[in-house]
């Protein structure tokens, strides 16, 4: 009978030990995605402004390489729906985004899936060629990126 009773507490003392470090390591997890989170959000920002000059540029040229146009759109509109799933509560470690993001959600991704849009309205407007309706979705977007950023970027 005693050494029932020493194998359960053992046992069940093991037990506790793996929950607890299981628990520390799904938060060690859970920490490490939301560092990887805002890591990627601050690239797929940072690479959009870099591609909406380029592409501006390109869609401003005499002579257009759609080919080059479209390419770079492509790249443009799967930053900017990556953008949809990289604002999740808790990611605002190292976030230069102001406490309103995650405090007035909705609006916020509103504006986000607004600025989505007029990258998918560029995108078509890129594959049919049509260079002033892709210039007009263009400066649409760069009017949303200047009111989201007063809105809720804590520096600009």
């Amino acid at each position: 009978m005693q050494v029932s009773k020493r194998i359960n507490k053992v046992i069940t003392t093991a037990t506790l030990a793996l929950t607890i470090a299981t628990a520390q390591a799904s938060e060690t997890i859970s920490t490490e995605q939301l560092k990887q989170d805002v890591a990627q959000r601050q690239t797929a920002f940072s690479d959009i402004d870099k591609q909406q000059e380029k592409l501006s540029k390109m869609l401003n040229s005499n002579n257009i390489n759609w080919q080059e146009v479209n390419k770079l759109s492509t790249e443009i509109t799967t930053n900017s729906a990556s953008l949809q799933h990289l604002f999740v509560p808790g990611s605002q470690l190292d976030s230069k985004a102001k406490d309103k993001v995650w405090d007035s959600n909705q609006k916020f991704k509103s504006a986000l899936a607004k600025m989505d849009n007029s990258f998918v309205m560029m995108d078509n407007a890129i594959k049919q060629q049509d260079r002033n309706a892709a210039k007009s979705a263009l400066k649409q977007v760069n009017n949303t990126c200047r009111s989201c950023h007063r809105q809720y970027r804590s520096r600009w």
